[in-house]
């Protein structure tokens, strides 16, 4: 089974890598960032987006502002972390949440805070979202009138 954007992912790990192995390891995530962003202009065929910002609206009120470490060839979501543990939790909760609100498919996880970069391919594809009511488990305590209302 191939992989989701697998020739552009290659393309953004030999970057990834190379931005890891000339610095190495010890500095901030924005230094990362910073230098990443340099080699995808050096690079010249890697479009992207740096520290896009969108809200999250409901009903049309803003909730909550996002912002997108990298968004490269307007697929694929780059999430740089600099910890020095694999990856937890809410970094795997942000990232859906960038995938979902961006409507993009899949999301690479960067952690370049350990001696081997590591990433994690995300693919996000959102559920069908249904809406269902079932009243079965009162009808049994409604009068009869009461039941017709539900036809």
């Amino acid at each position: 089974m191939e992989l989701i954007y697998q020739d552009l992912t290659e393309k953004l790990r030999r970057c990834i890598f190379d931005v890891h192995n000339t610095l190495g390891v010890g500095y901030d995530e924005e230094t990362y960032h910073e230098a990443l962003i340099r080699r995808f202009q050096e690079e010249g065929d890697i479009p992207f987006v740096s520290q896009e910002r969108k809200w999250l609206l409901h009903r049309n009120l803003p909730v909550r502002m996002f912002k997108l470490d990298l968004l490269t060839f307007d697929k694929i979501i780059l999430l740089l972390k600099c910890i020095q543990s694999d990856f937890i939790q809410p970094n795997y909760i942000q990232m859906i949440s960038e995938l979902k609100l961006w409507q993009k498919h899949l999301g690479l996880m960067v952690n370049v805070g350990l001696p081997k970069v590591n990433i994690k391919r995300i693919p996000f594809t959102e559920k069908e979202k249904k809406l269902w009511e079932d009243y079965s488990y009162i009808q049994t305590r409604m009068i009869e009138s009461e039941r017709q209302l539900l036809l």
